[in-house]
């Protein structure tokens, strides 16, 4: 069952581009820091308590080589990841859960507007990340080190879903439609096979 399960991520390529929200700028700017964590927190998760919309992303000035537009931005944060509007209908009209999506303004690095894209939060859930045991050598070495799971029983069946300590995961279902759909800017590993990146199904 477990083998059923991927790994979720950007790929990380850095001619992707790639912005920030605004406030997390000046909160961090101001030395604010449990403010940026708490920001973070409620755009990763869903829990937007009293923020207001739309949230303004921009690109960093200093972002020379980060042109590229694909289905998935921001691929070095796990917790702020952008999608485009094409792989947003595409969630929608699959039925896919876990998953919603809120109201930005992107904009460049010389202030021009971005459309196209909508801020990107999880809102399935399951327990912790474990890593898979395998028999030991002789010598005491693990015979294949790659691979995790999770308690199923703490899954709450969406098809996308985060697990703790900071882990996105999907089920093969979704993985079928991404990939079928040729949705780019991602990168995909079976969860019985993460941590060994040669596996790995990346989409530019």
């Amino acid at each position: 069952m477990i083998r059923k399960f991927f790994e979720f991520g950007g790929a990380l390529v850095s001619t992707t581009f790639s912005a920030e929200p605004e406030l997390l700028s000046d909160y961090r700017a101001r030395k604010e820091y449990l403010k940026v964590h708490n920001l973070q927190m409620a755009l990763c998760y869903g829990e937007y308590g009293d923020l207001k919309f739309p949230i303004v992303y921009r690109q960093p000035k200093d972002h020379n080589g980060n042109k590229k537009m694909r289905d998935v931005l921001n691929p070095g944060s796990i917790h702020l990841p952008l999608i485009s509007d094409r792989l947003k209908n595409l969630l929608e009209e699959s039925g896919i859960t876990g998953w919603q999506s809120y109201q930005i303004e992107l904009y460049d690095k010389k202030g021009n507007r971005v459309y196209g894209y909508n801020g990107f939060s999880i809102i399935g859930r399951a327990g912790v990340m474990v890593e898979l045991e395998y028999p030991l050598l002789e010598l005491g070495y693990s015979l294949n080190s790659y691979g995790y799971s999770f308690d199923l029983n703490k899954w709450d069946g969406s098809d996308i879903f985060r697990v703790l300590p900071n882990y996105i995961l999907i089920t093969e279902r979704l993985a079928d439609i991404l990939i079928e759909n040729k949705i780019t800017g991602i990168e995909l590993a079976r969860l019985t096979d993460y941590g060994d990146w040669s596996k790995s199904k990346r989409i530019l």
